[in-house]
């Protein structure tokens, strides 16, 4: 089988590399892929994800008002309150115009994120080494990255490719001196702007560090790549400017992460000795330590690689990516190290984002590629082809082993449109509030991509002041205060769904709600678990 695997990556790398990815992303996410259209992972933020991509592919004809997203009415640039996965949303629009089912859509994207980062991993790897073996441990390095299955959630932390490419187009304008390459490094820094905000401005940083680093050891390579490297950065700011504009808007209107906020998703020396929960063997270190941003530990297979990698010659480069690592690890210990605290303080757009742990996957990448440089350093050690090809294996299958996590916890997501949304899909536009709110907004607004109604609820990075007011006063429905607010925001329907209150306080509420003369019982309907929503229309305020 080994043998097999060899001979088909010899006669064509990369696509023997993508059926290699594309088996190792399946076993790391067992049994996902037996459960493509009807299964999500276990978090808010799944859910939270298709909702971005119905998004994009409803506002996308209409092109004007694709931030203004119909979540935390009436509010504006709502989109942009967290990620928009503005290319993933590209990609899945066509297909969600056809119809196709939206869960496996977004299982698709997700998975087609990890096996992609991987490819990206090869090239790299293979251009730095020339060989196909060093490149493909690289590559699977990248893949099962234990990361991974920590935000396995989050749609837009999987899409990593453009890293690895970024630094390959990088080390290709140094070498060539040529605008191609410069121009190809600022685009590829841009898709991982619209593909995911955090990994591009984080990108950024690694990127400029690697080119001054590069520039010290090179300094005749530096003196032609200073203007293609030019046409690169002014590629990146103009492409990314008018993506940017949002998130800089509502970063004035809704003010920076507090410290406290960046400190809780900062880490620290033990988060790379924390691993993710569902690892088969070194799940129990993350015992007692809470939070999907801190469980960091690469295993000892990788590390090892890389630790090999600074034994390859010429050692320069391994001392750089040695660098570069280290480098990304500084930086995700956020506000708890001082690099990145001088950056929150003095850079402005650092203070939008809240978690400097994500730095975490550039020092993967960069470990990665020492990695495949331990790999090089092996091989070249071996000259025996059965030697090398039974080390092959070993290692992969020593990946897979320490790498493993499967079954990962997976629930069912229905995509049958239940009455209460098939009725407000042929209501007219209008406001709605659907209750109880807190653990059930994800859901909402995952349904509400069946009618595309004006939400006063909401699910995001971001949570507007006067939304969170307007969630603690319905706490006290249908108070005169909770009624004038919701008037306010020219709510028309409110949706009560029976199976989510305790029968004493819903029949409690339902009769308060049926003694306000503002209040009208439109009927009652079925939802997505079986239980009745029952809809009251609110008349508006008297003038």
């Amino acid at each position: 089988m080994a043998t097999a695997l060899l001979t088909r990556l010899t006669r064509s790398p990369l696509l023997g590399a993508t059926g290699l990815l594309a088996g190792l992303t399946v076993f790391i996410t067992w049994p996902q892929a037996l459960h493509l259209s009807s299964q999500i992972a276990g978090h808010d933020d799944g859910l939270f994800s298709i909702w971005r991509l119905a998004w994009i592919a409803h506002a996308l004809p209409g092109g004007s008002h694709l931030f203004d997203a119909n979540i935390f009415y009436p509010h504006t640039r709502t989109l942009a309150f967290s990620d928009a996965t503005f290319l993933e949303g590209l990609i899945a629009a066509p297909f969600l115009w056809l119809g196709l089912n939206q869960v496996l859509v977004y299982n698709l994207l997700l998975l087609t994120g990890i096996v992609t980062s991987g490819i990206g991993m090869f090239v790299l790897v293979r251009y730095l080494t020339g060989r196909v073996s060093s490149a493909l441990i690289a590559a699977a390095v990248f893949t099962v990255a234990p990361y991974r299955i920590e935000h396995f959630m989050h749609l837009e932390l999987q899409w990593t490719m453009w890293m690895p490419l970024s630094i390959w187009a990088l080390h290709r304008t140094f070498d060539e001196g040529t605008p191609k390459w410069g121009a190809l490094t600022g685009v590829f820094l841009w898709l991982q702007f619209i593909s995911c905000v955090y990994y591009g401005a984080y990108l950024c940083i690694i990127v400029a560090a690697l080119a001054l680093m590069l520039a010290a050891i090179r300094p005749r390579q530096a003196a032609r790549a200073v203007l293609p490297l030019g046409l690169g950065a002014i590629l990146v700011a103009a492409l990314t400017l008018p993506y940017a504009l949002p998130y800089i808007a509502n970063a004035r209107t809704l003010g920076p992460r507090t410290t406290g906020d960046v400190l809780s998703f900062s880490a620290d020396w033990l988060s790379y000795a924390t691993a993710p929960g569902p690892n088969w063997w070194w799940g129990w270190s993350g015992a007692g330590i809470e939070g999907n941003e801190r469980h960091l530990f690469p295993g000892l297979i990788p590390p090892t690689l890389a630790i090999l990698g600074l034994l390859r010659r010429p050692r320069q480069m391994a001392w750089l990516y040695l660098a570069l690592m280290g480098l990304a690890v500084t930086l995700s210990f956020g506000l708890n190290g001082p690099l990145y605290r001088w950056l929150y303080t003095h850079i402005s757009a650092f203070q939008g984002f809240r978690a400097p742990a994500r730095f975490a996957i550039l020092a993967w990448c960069a470990s990665s590629v020492l990695a495949g440089f331990g790999v090089e350093w092996l091989l070249r050690s071996t000259t025996a082809r059965t030697a090398r090809v039974t080390l092959l294996a070993a290692l992969l299958v020593a990946l897979c082993v320490e790498a493993g996590s499967a079954p990962l916890p997976l629930v069912g997501q229905s995509t049958v449109v239940p009455p209460i949304y098939q009725f407000l899909k042929n209501t007219p536009p209008t406001v709605i509030i659907e209750l109880p709110q807190l653990d059930y907004n994800p859901t909402y607004m995952f349904w509400s991509t069946y009618h595309w109604q004006s939400l006063v609820n909401g699910y995001s990075g971001y949570k507007p002041a006067d939304s969170l007011d307007t969630l603690a006063l319905m706490d006290t429905l249908p108070d005169d205060e909770s009624i004038q607010r919701l008037q306010e925001l020219n709510v028309h329907f409110i949706l009560l769904h029976q199976a989510f209150y305790r029968q004493d306080d819903y029949s409690e509420l339902l009769a308060a709600m049926a003694s306000r003369p503002e209040l009208i019982p439109s009927g009652q309907y079925r939802d997505w678990v079986g239980g009745n929503t029952q809809i009251f229309e609110l008349q508006p305020q008297r003038r």
